[in-house]
């Protein structure tokens, strides 16, 4: 079902529910009552978020945005300029690069792509040096074929 079609009839439910005077605790209860409609609202708004959703990694932006390989460095050097300076480049995953699971749907995979942008995009370090500035070119090159090849 369309996610937008769900929230507009979840919304619906309890706005209809709150309306009813048909609850659990009726609203005459006072203050038991309308804790009753705020508890079933503050239900479904916590169904809607978690509905379906994979567990999400207890990990930064950033640390999503370098790709799963990158967690365990910490000298500063990225995995672009390891694999440059070595000169055997693999073929990266491009779930990997989005740092999304296979199963995205397009929403995520652009969430990802916007977020990653944003990280890497080179008007986001034109006030950083020339090295960095050819990371950071070399990553958002990568990013956007990770996304064209997913998309």
């Amino acid at each position: 079902m369309n996610r937008l079609l769900v929230i507009v009839l979840a919304c619906l439910a309890v706005a209809l529910y709150v309306r009813s005077p048909i609850d659990l605790l009726p609203d005459a209860a006072g203050l038991f009552g309308v804790v009753d409609d705020l508890l079933v609202a503050l239900g479904v708004t916590w169904w809607l978020r978690h509905r379906g959703a994979p567990p999400r990694p207890r990990t930064t932006a950033r640390q999503r945005a370098r790709g799963p390989g990158d967690r365990a460095h910490t000298s500063g050097a990225s995995r672009d300029e390891s694999t440059a300076a070595s000169g055997d480049e693999a073929p990266a995953d491009p779930y990997a690069v989005l740092g999304v699971h296979r199963g995205a749907t397009r929403d995520e995979i652009r969430d990802a792509y916007r977020a990653q942008m944003k990280l890497y995009h080179p008007d986001r370090v034109a006030d950083l040096g020339p090295e960095l500035q050819q990371v950071a070119h070399r990553k958002a090159i990568e990013i956007q074929r990770a996304f064209e090849e997913i998309g």
